[in-house]
């Protein structure tokens, strides 16, 4: 009984539904570049871990991805968290691409589209810190980031 419930409150806890506004912020802080798509699959893994959501809390405008890397243990296990966020992740871009909260362009190019109506005030920390990741990320290409950060694959 006890492990049915905690499967079903992972199930609540990291629905696609309601993370999929963490993910539209990203992309609405996020100039579009070709395949930024791709950078949609580190946000859930970055933001809901607490040592990485507490640095982008406090991140200011000369925060980098490289002061970010600096304290290892924001990104201890992220190949791994990356992997299991990956399907969730992919349903929560689906689900906004399908709304138009977010469109997808032939060349994998992510951009922000229409405003959600559902706002999630449980989740306006890991918003935040989503839109204040999209200005780290910024400066780079893909293949730079995920090398950055040490996610080898997808």
């Amino acid at each position: 009984m006890t492990a049915n419930a905690i499967q079903h409150y992972g199930t609540l806890a990291r629905s696609p539904l309601l993370l999929a506004p963490v993910i539209e912020s990203f992309f609405q802080g996020l100039k579009p570049f070709e395949k930024n798509i791709l950078l949609g699959y580190l946000v859930l893994p970055i933001v809901l871990y607490p040592p990485s959501r507490d640095f982008l809390e406090n991140a200011t405008a000369i925060s980098s991805i490289r002061t970010f890397c600096k304290d290892r243990s924001r990104i201890a296990g992220l190949p791994q968290r990356v992997s299991e966020l990956r399907l969730t992740s992919s349903l929560a871009m689906q689900n906004s691409i399908d709304y138009g909260r977010l469109i997808l362009h032939h060349d994998l190019t992510m951009e922000y589209g229409e405003p959600s109506i559902i706002s999630n005030e449980r989740m306006e920390v890991e918003v935040k810190a989503a839109r204040r990741l999209a200005s780290i990320f910024e400066p780079y290409n893909v293949p730079t980031v995920y090398r950055l950060l040490g996610v080898m694959k997808l």
